[in-house]
């Protein structure tokens, strides 16, 4: 995609680019709200305005959240895994 054309899944031309020389394609743009001020309104008045404008990779986004899930919900698993050693210390401390 360019500034002036929106990419397509499958382009005339058999692809994006050439072998190695390839282009990211799994980024996605959510413009919540794109229109003009107002022209009423000082300082920005007639200009064009868009809320919410950034650019997500996806593969990215699902690969932070994978990470983020093993931390949260197997951090209890990789504290009872070392449990049973400091067991084993402290029986035999004792006896």
């Amino acid at each position: 995609s360019t500034h002036s054309q929106i990419a397509s899944f499958m382009p005339e031309g058999g692809g994006y680019s050439t072998w190695f020389y390839g282009k990211v394609v799994d980024m996605f743009y959510f413009p919540i709200i794109e229109t003009n001020w107002p022209a009423w309104m000082p300082f920005v008045g007639g200009e064009h305005f868009i809320f919410f404008s950034p650019i997500f990779n996806f593969a990215d986004a699902a690969i932070s959240c994978g990470i983020i899930a093993l931390l949260l919900f197997y951090s209890k698993y990789l504290n009872e895994a070392y449990q049973p050693d400091k067991d084993k210390k402290e029986s035999a401390a004792h006896e």
